[in-house]
């Protein structure tokens, strides 16, 4: 145990927990030297003592997030031991449920952290190795889960829903619905690996209700609204949510500060503009033309759409996690976590319809499932070799080709 006798220990832990705490109060923009060196009363150079340089600090601090992270697996993991064999998608549904919840409530500060190293990794390649490693621990800890349940061969696309689930529990809007929501969404998820589309249950028909009257109307779709929201977004892209402001979007934007400041009154009604826009222009590609769904005949095809893109996914990465942190953002919460999936539901629908045929009606609920395990899909595949994505991709091929109708 390290202790106050040890102050170059004690020293070293102060300001690796330091950067974690920054990445999961304030993201990655706050990081610097004096606010670490602020936060722990240590001078600034006991940074390049103890660490060589802040590079090797954030390194350092993501290596014990990562080991912090293994540790909490194991944990499960042991809790575990002597429980029921098999149980199929049901005993994973509840599973996933309990540890999605746990992850981010209990261990907050290493889910930003292992978000944030996703991020990281998108620009620098010195952060490779790092983000395999969470990799590889998600891999391996659904993969045995899975394989208690008899069903170790969905351990790498349940792996991948966990991922895409994860970053939007994050985000705390109402506790008691959001946490019946999820046991719904997770119990959605057995029934697809027992292969059954799903009907939406009543907590979460409930939240995206609300998600839908909360959406701030559009001023009139006036040509000045839009020519904001494109520079938000834009402003979203090139800066990072760091320097997502009202000035920044009126320089962007050619307008005065005013006139943004009419359109958009709040931080919230820019962050939910700029989302809007980046989203339709990340799904553009996947439609032949408005209303008409991209059919993936070969989905490496789809999968290069969406990495052809990349700065507009880490762009809507930083948007969703600035709502996780950020209690001013609260009012965008409900639609970011409950009416995901419009999308995605085009492309599941003429999945199934050339598998099933005739008319294939799609739940809300289907959709969500849908989309949060291709979005974990892509976190985790990113910078992969192409022989494992066309392996991943294949799998989930699989769980969709094994889907029926409803009831």
């Amino acid at each position: 145990m390290r202790t106050a006798e040890n102050p170059e220990h004690s020293s070293q832990d102060r300001l690796i927990r330091a950067a974690l705490e920054v990445w999961s109060n304030e993201g990655h923009a706050a990081m610097s030297a004096r606010n670490l060196s602020r936060a722990t009363g240590l001078p600034t150079s006991s940074i390049y003592h103890h660490f060589g340089s802040m590079e090797q600090l954030l390194q350092s601090a993501q290596a014990a997030a990562r080991d912090a992270a293994q540790a909490w697996c194991s944990m499960k993991l042991d809790e575990m031991s002597g429980g029921p064999e098999g149980g199929g998608g049901e005993a994973i549904a509840r599973a996933l449920a309990v540890l999605i919840d746990d992850w981010t409530a209990e261990r907050r500060e290493l889910a930003f952290a292992w978000s944030q190293c996703y991020l990281l990794a998108q620009r620098d390649e010195g952060y490779a190795a790092a983000i395999n490693s969470w990799r590889s621990l998600w891999a391996d800890f659904w993969r045995d889960i899975c394989g208690r349940a008899g069903l170790a061969e969905y351990g790498a696309v349940t792996s991948h829903l966990f991922e895409g689930t994860c970053q939007h529990h994050l985000i705390r809007w109402n506790r008691m619905i959001d946490r019946a929501a999820l046991d719904e969404f997770c119990m959605g998820w057995g029934h697809w690996l027992s292969g059954s589309l799903v009907e939406e249950g009543p907590w979460r028909r409930h939240a995206r209700g609300i998600a839908l009257k909360s959406e701030p109307e559009v001023p009139a779709k006036n040509g000045v609204a839009e020519k904001i929201s494109n520079a938000a977004a834009d402003v979203v892209e090139n800066l990072g949510v760091a320097g997502l402001t009202h000035r920044a979007v009126a320089a962007r934007a050619d307008v005065t500060l005013g006139v943004v400041s009419y359109n958009f009154r709040t931080s919230a009604d820019l962050v939910q503009a700029a989302f809007e826009v980046l989203y339709r222009r990340l799904t553009d590609q996947l439609h032949d033309r408005p209303g008409e769904p991209h059919l993936p005949d070969e989905p490496i095809g789809a999968w290069k759409n969406f990495l052809s893109q990349p700065r507009r996914l880490v762009a809507i990465e930083e948007l969703t996690l600035a709502v996780a942190r950020d209690p001013g953002l609260r009012d965008f919460a409900p639609q970011l976590r409950y009416l995901r999936g419009r999308s995605s539901r085009l492309q599941l629908v003429g999945q199934l319809k050339r598998r099933l045929g005739g008319e294939v009606r799609v739940s809300p609920l289907d959709a969500a499932l849908y989309s949060s395990m291709i979005s974990g899909q892509r976190r985790a595949l990113t910078g992969r070799p192409q022989a494992e994505v066309e392996a991943s991709l294949d799998e989930a091929a699989r769980l969709v080709g094994n889907l029926r109708r409803a009831g």
